[in-house]
């Protein structure tokens, strides 16, 4: 336990002392949000010099979605990425504590390098501000990467009891470690169905101050917890690496922030979590209860669109930007940034604690119990916003 607490420290640390300088190249680099106002006059002067209607539509989407404030700066997930990124790696290499072999070090290497892909992306998109396509093709790129690497969804125990559930029916293999590529079926045809919504709905969750961070922080010190009590040391390691730099990063972020996490921390985020779940062993139903908010959030708002916008392809959901989130509906009805943050804390916190420490005969129920309440709670919110 002592490795783990001095890993999660260091991150907090240095993602404090990080922040600071993060801000200052992002000032000198133009990684600034603009206030609505400014960007849609932008949009327009874009669409006289012969921006096309397609992207005219989705520039002005994406400007009316952003909530009314000065300028704020992007860039603030360089500062807990790079700090996960090098002090998980270098506590794996050199830590006698968690000491693993070389070779299961070598399976996570294409996961680093695909976090490292998404990582430069998204410090280039809030520069350049790419579009939705182009964001939505790299994720898919990242995904892929993912499925095709050593880390795979061999099999998973039914939640509700009985036997282990085989998901290696077949195996392809090519290639030597550490740049082996693997693929399990079905089992990393699942894991794909699991990365992409989990990157896109805790993304989503970054339209308020502190909300995602915050929330992703919680849920990863229960991963943590889970990992730790069931003996799987480099999931631990990542998960509490991971929440001492967001921790580390709040500071700053919680409203009113100071800087956001912009797409260099927003894209990256959710890729993360998804494979902590997979490392050291499928982590899946702790996961779906600590993120039933982002989860159910994301899934409430693609049924919505569908009704709204009629669009002609389950792709062009993703591309569709509004305020029909989770957050944005508090906002309607009232709510603060700050009251909004703490009310998804303490959700994600009050069901993840009993994800972790109930008996497992208790667990599956606990997984349904915060589905429904989740579901209950954001429908409901949903149909007062719709009222006002």
């Amino acid at each position: 336990m002592e490795t783990y607490l001095i890993a999660g420290a260091i991150s907090l640390l240095f993602t404090l002392l990080l922040t600071p300088w993060v801000a200052v190249l992002a000032k000198k680099y133009g990684a600034v949000q603009e206030p609505p106002e400014i960007v849609l006059k932008k949009i327009q002067e874009q669409r006289e010099r012969g921006l096309s209607d397609a992207e005219y539509e989705a520039k002005l989407q994406a400007a009316r979605r952003r909530l009314d404030k000065p300028p704020l700066i992007m860039w603030g997930g360089i500062a807990y990425v790079l700090p996960f990124l090098i002090v998980s790696g270098s506590i794996l290499l050199f830590s006698k504590t968690i000491n693993l072999p070389i070779s299961e070090f070598s399976t996570y290497l294409l996961w680093f390098v695909t976090i490292g892909i998404l990582f430069a992306v998204g410090i280039l998109d809030d520069v350049f501000e790419f579009s939705g396509k182009v964001q939505f093709m790299f994720h898919l790129i990242a995904a892929l990467l993912f499925v095709l690497s050593p880390l795979d969804v061999n099999g998973f125990r039914n939640p509700f009891g009985g036997a282990y559930i085989h998901t290696d029916w077949w195996v392809f293999t090519f290639g030597n470690l550490p740049w082996l590529i693997r693929f399990v079926f079905p089992g990393d045809l699942l894991f794909f169905l699991w990365v992409l919504p989990l990157m896109n709905g805790i993304k989503w969750q970054g339209g308020s101050d502190g909300l995602m961070e915050g929330n992703t922080a919680i849920a990863l010190v229960m991963l943590f917890l889970v990992s730790f009590l069931f003996n799987q040391p480099a999931s631990a390691l990542f998960a509490i690496t991971l929440a001492g730099s967001l921790f580390g990063f709040l500071y700053y972020n919680f409203y009113p922030n100071k800087i956001m996490s912009g797409s260099a921390g927003k894209s990256v985020l959710g890729f993360i979590v998804a494979g902590i779940a997979v490392i050291g062993g499928s982590k899946f139903a702790i996961s779906l209860i600590v993120f039933a908010i982002p989860l159910f959030d994301m899934l409430w708002v693609l049924l919505r669109r569908v009704v709204y916008y009629r669009p002609k392809s389950p792709f062009q959901l993703f591309l569709i930007s509004n305020k029909f989130h989770f957050h944005h509906q508090l906002m309607k009805i009232g709510y603060t940034e700050k009251q909004i943050a703490y009310l998804q804390y303490a959700i994600t916190f009050i069901f993840g604690m009993l994800g972790v420490f109930a008996p497992p005969v208790l667990k599956p129920y606990i997984l349904i119990l915060s589905w429904l309440s989740v579901a209950a709670i954001i429908i409901s919110t949903t149909a007062k916003a719709y009222e006002q």
